[in-house]
């Protein structure tokens, strides 16, 4: 398996470099709605600058570290018949989008690792001089857990594509529900009462509020306890619709062409 994974890696070490221009333009998408976002704030509440400040830079490091874009592509290769090329391989092709997956956030962890450092030379709130030892392992934890939660997500609706001609419109339903309730339009502690209460038990939190939660210590004690075992729960949940919906699907495909 090692030795495959390697190869895999390197694969798509090459493809991800041959389409330069394309992943520099994504990376620098992905970093304007947080942006504009948290200016937004800043406006609305000035007197929390820094903490905005903070936890959007927090938004923009943790969003590149778990996104998830595999429903697109399974949707596309699943309409086409193209997908069939990779089930008769003798490599499950998860194993392909997860060997994709490492190479992307490798790549912009040695580039956002530096500019936060750079950044935090000029601006104060960026420094992590408070944060503990146990925060950034509890973080990273919680990162790792939000990462294949969001991508088994994102698979998940991939695969019904099996079914459904245009899985992406359902899955963009989904993505706008995640805009609220996973803390990415609002710090989770802004949110009103009843839809804090709700995120608390759906999945959109794991993906990306948590793990920025102990980050900035808005969460402590038995809550972080708490939020691991909802985050294990959905990693769970969503492994197990993977197996079922991939074993359904091979026998449910009928795609032509490609």
């Amino acid at each position: 398996m090692f030795r495959k994974y390697s190869v895999l890696l390197r694969m798509k070490y090459v493809e991800m470099f041959a389409y330069r221009l394309a992943t520099i333009v994504w990376m620098t998408g992905a970093m304007v709605q947080p942006l504009i976002t948290m200016m937004v704030w800043m406006n609305i509440d000035p007197d929390q600058e820094n903490e905005f400040i903070f936890y959007f830079a927090a938004l923009i490091f943790v969003e590149r570290m778990t996104s998830a874009w595999d429903v697109w592509e399974l949707e596309r290769e699943i309409r086409e018949g193209t997908f069939s090329y990779q089930i008769v391989r003798p490599f499950h092709p998860i194993h392909w989008a997860i060997a994709e997956n490492i190479v992307y956030k490798a790549l912009f962890f040695v580039i956002l690792i530096p500019a936060w450092g750079l950044l935090a030379v000029f601006i104060p709130a960026l420094r992590l001089d408070q944060i503990s030892a146990a925060q950034w392992l509890l973080f990273f934890c919680a990162l790792l857990l939000a990462a294949v939660i969001r991508f088994l997500f994102s698979y998940t609706f991939g695969l019904l594509g099996f079914w459904v001609t245009k899985v992406t419109a359902l899955y963009g339903m989904f993505e706008a529900v995640s805009l609220f309730l996973s803390g990415r339009i609002a710090p989770m502690s802004l949110l009103p009462p009843f839809l804090k209460t709700i995120s608390f038990y759906l999945p959109f939190r794991y993906m990306v509020g948590f793990p920025i939660e102990i980050l900035t210590g808005s969460v402590q004690g038995m809550d972080i306890v708490y939020g691991f075992g909802w985050a294990a729960v959905w990693c769970m949940f969503f492994m197990l619709a993977v197996l079922l919906l991939w074993k359904a699907g091979l026998r449910k495909n009928q795609a032509v062409g490609g």
